[in-house]
This record gives structure tokens, C-alpha cells and sequence, in this order.
């Protein structure tokens, strides 16, 4: 695909921000922000990682993801209250403005 080519990310991930933007994605959700920086593509909007992905789903719909933080503590054995705090080390600005805002 002649569009990997013109990617400036990461050698190993141009293939999935030349998928992104062939597909015209409106963000590119990743883990590795770091090999994507902002400047490595032409078309794509935003790449976005764990905590601006829940943010931008709790400013949908705080209702939907408050339901799964529910489901997801009920699934695991640990009462709603305490997930956030488990939550809070790998998605901290997410649990923050989610206890800001609720």
C-alpha cells in the first residue's frame, strides 16, 4: 500500500495510521502514543489514548459508561465504589474529570 510509505510514525505501526486514514477514521485509538506523533500523518484528525477515549465516551453519555463501570466491577467482584480507584492508575485524567464532572 503506496500510503504506508508516506506515514512518519513508527516504522512498525505506519501500516495501522495508513489504515486510519485510508478509511478517513475520525481518531486512531492506541495504547502507544507515543509512536504516533502529531505530525505523522496528513489526514487523521486525532490520536487518542486511553483516557481522552473514556472521556470523550463519558461526555456522550456519563449514563452508558457509569452502567459499565457497574458491569465491569459486578464482573470482577469488586464493589463500584473501589473500580475507580483501580482505574484511576492507568486512566487517572479520565477518573478525575468523570469525579469532577459527577
Amino acid at each position: 500500500m503506496p500510503l504506508i510509505g508516506q506515514m512518519r510514525n513508527h516504522p512498525k505501526d505506519r501500516h495501522v495510521l495508513a489504515a486510519a486514514e485510508h478509511c478517513e477514521a475520525d481518531f486512531l485509538f492506541t495504547f502507544n502514543l507515543r509512536d504516533f506523533p502529531a505530525d505523522a500523518g496528513a489526514g487523521l484528525p486525532a490520536v487518542v489514548g486511553r483516557a481522552e477515549f473514556l472521556q470523550g465516551l463519558w461526555q456522550m453519555d456519563p449514563s452508558v459508561v457509569e452502567e459499565r463501570i457497574r458491569a465491569q466491577a459486578e464482573a470482577i467482584g469488586i464493589s463500584p465504589e473501589t473500580l475507580p480507584d483501580k482505574l484511576a492508575r492507568s486512566v487517572a485524567g479520565f477518573i478525575e474529570a468523570a469525579r469532577s464532572q459527577g
